[in-house]
């Protein structure tokens, strides 16, 4: 196997560092994420406040940057039925099982409250899906989904049955995959998120309305809805649970369509596992609908392993 792609992981996570790094040179910084990937790292309340901070200290300064969700490099992955849309019919297997996955995202503030941490945000992320190990086809980018959006993000102090409510947010978002044809996707959503944690655990909810599109007349037409069924797959909703076992990190997202008659979903477990102050090991498991846009209609298991950039 060539060494060629875990340089590439170093790479990548060393240039996401640096961002971070450059934002806050001395303080161990503790990200408090979007909701849907929020770490579990941030469990206790201490760590939370710490978080906070560290947001003020980021709002001071107009052009930083920070990690908005999770920054991994999944070096090695398997799956086991990856979308063939598109290939050659000349080659109609010509996508592997074995690619690297990796997600970038950062993210700045647009505006804050003077009065308060509260502030507007516009986030990045970058996930793609390379073919790394076919050299056969020129080791191909199969799949790039592109998600900026903007959000604010409120700072709270609630607390109740235990449980304290930290952060909500409220903004919109435009996914896409930046294909043409049969494999275009794209859609735009409202959301809103909620962040609560107790002693030992995290708790998040997302919920999102899609914004409607026309339909299209013929599938290949460059305007209108590339995907109109995609909430009877990825659903309306996603909740994230995080906890610590050990000197182990886990976090798992549920998404269902809540349907009885057609049921469709997915869950993510992710086993993360500190290395260094910058790097964790990271195990990835994937089953259901959705782990790309090309895929949302299509059912996959994935399991992969690398590294992530630790959140503090």
């Amino acid at each position: 196997m060539s060494a060629k792609p875990f340089l590439l992981v170093l790479l990548l996570l060393h240039c996401c560092q640096a961002v971070a790094s450059s934002v806050q040179q001395d303080e161990k910084q503790v990200e408090l994420n979007s909701t849907d990937e929020a770490s579990p790292a941030a469990l206790s309340s201490s760590l939370i406040d710490k978080r906070m901070q560290s947001e003020q200290s980021l709002l001071a300064d107009p052009f930083g940057i920070t990690q908005h969700k999770r920054n991994y490099v999944l070096a090695f992955s398997y799956i086991d039925n990856p979308n063939q849309i598109g290939s050659s019919e000349s080659n109609q297997d010509s996508i592997d099982n074995v690619e690297a996955k990796y997600q970038i995202s950062v993210k700045m503030p647009l505006y804050r409250s003077d009065t308060s941490a509260d502030a507007l945000f516009f986030g990045f992320t970058a996930l793609s899906f390379w073919q790394v190990y076919s050299s056969e086809v020129s080791k191909p980018f199969r799949e790039t989904n592109y998600e900026p959006e903007i959000f604010y993000n409120w700072n709270t102090e609630y607390k109740l049955l235990g449980y304290r409510f930290n952060a909500f947010q409220l903004g919109f978002n435009h996914q896409s995959n930046g294909q043409s044809e049969l494999r275009s996707r794209s859609w735009n959503r409202l959301f809103a998120s909620m962040l609560m944690t107790d002693a030992n655990n995290l708790y998040a909810l997302k919920v999102w309305y899609r914004i409607p599109e026309d339909n299209k007349l013929d599938p290949l037409q460059p305007t209108g809805d590339d995907n109109p069924d995609i909430t009877d797959y990825l659903g309306h909703f996603e909740f994230v649970y995080g906890t610590e076992i050990g000197n182990f990190q886990v976090l798992a997202k549920w998404r269902n369509n809540l349907k009885f008659n057609h049921n469709k979903g997915s869950i993510e477990l992710n086993l993360t596992y500190a290395i260094s102050e910058r790097y964790e090991l990271m195990l990835q498991y994937f089953n259901g609908y959705g782990d790309s846009l090309i895929d949302y209609n299509n059912y996959q298991q994935r399991i992969g392993i690398g590294l992530q950039l630790a959140f503090f």
